[in-house]
């Protein structure tokens, strides 16, 4: 067997890089259809034609490939909710955006999240490091008010108060939103209504 690849040498744009997201990929999706402990390597090692020896060059174990796949998802979910901080719009636009991107991430890894309900071990590291991540979501939340007091469109007073209690509602709102009721609705009219509500309230004007 070969030594196992350091992931520092995996450059983004290289054959190895695309060979491994490629493994990530498919080992979500084992994982969808199995489940954390049901699934094995071999069944991923199957599911990409290749030989288990394949998996161990990126991987130490089944353990470090799925903490790896979810790392993975968080990665390019925060990359994406940077892009649309980034952008010149609107500041009630890119709040919409950040919720719609935010949201409909949550609704495609739908069949992932359920997969992991019976293993507590597993979804132990997801919330753990959901966690982590929590207060970058909150500091993204917060650019967007303080833009928006700066555009005179948001009156708000405390900027991480205001962060934190949206950036929670948001998290509230992935799991409805993605399954139940309104897992089948259309998810950017849902976004506009729940918008309307945190930007304008509910009482009667």
């Amino acid at each position: 067997m070969e030594d196992r690849m350091n992931l520092k040498d995996i450059k983004p744009g290289t054959k190895r890089y695309y060979a491994r997201q490629n493994i990530l990929k498919i080992a979500q999706d084992v994982f969808s259809k199995y489940g954390y402990k049901r699934a094995t390597l071999d069944d991923i090692a199957n599911a990409i034609s290749k030989g288990k020896s394949s998996l161990y060059y990126y991987f130490e174990s089944k353990e470090d490939l799925f903490h790896a796949v979810v790392l993975n998802e968080v990665e390019m979910l925060t990359q994406k909710l940077d892009q649309v901080i980034n952008r010149n719009t609107d500041p009630i636009d890119k709040l919409r955006d950040y919720m719609l991107t935010k949201i409909t991430t949550f609704r495609r890894l739908g069949d992932f999240h359920k997969s992991l309900e019976s293993d507590s071990a597993a979804l132990k590291y997801v919330d753990e490091l959901i966690e982590h991540y929590e207060e970058d979501e909150i500091r993204f939340i917060k650019r967007i008010l303080i833009e928006g007091v700066r555009k005179n469109v948001f009156e708000i007073y405390d900027f991480k108060l205001a962060a934190t209690g949206i950036t929670m509602a948001i998290k509230g709102l992935e799991r409805p939103l993605s399954s139940g009721t309104y897992g089948n609705i259309n998810l950017e009219n849902s976004v506009d209504i729940i918008l309307k509500i945190i930007c304008y309230g509910i009482a009667k004007k």
